[in-house]
């Protein structure tokens, strides 16, 4: 089991490489719509970026509901879980 402060900064980190892979996807779908790349090659980058966007941001959100659903160890020193049986539990609600 983790302890909370193990899931707290697993939380942080999560949302931190979420939010910095928000940032970076919208600058080039903003530079791309600003015209620094033209014709339909360009409409299909764009298409590409925004999917490619809601697919990680689906990751992201599995990702905080696994850390969310991780059970709180109560004793200092508890072993953590396994991150590979984490990621094969299955969260209800959240699409695999």
């Amino acid at each position: 089991m983790a302890t909370q402060e193990q899931i707290k900064a697993a939380r942080y980190a999560i949302e931190r490489l979420r939010d910095q892979h928000a940032n970076d996807v919208r600058k080039l779908i903003g530079l791309l719509e600003s015209g620094a790349m033209k014709g339909k090659a360009a409409d299909k980058l764009i298409e590409d970026c925004k999917g490619w966007q809601a697919a990680y941001n689906n990751v992201f959100n599995r990702a905080l509901a696994l850390v969310d659903s991780t059970a709180v160890s109560a004793a200092p020193g508890a072993s953590t879980p396994d991150p590979l049986a984490l990621s094969q539990s299955r969260v209800p609600g959240v699409p695999y």
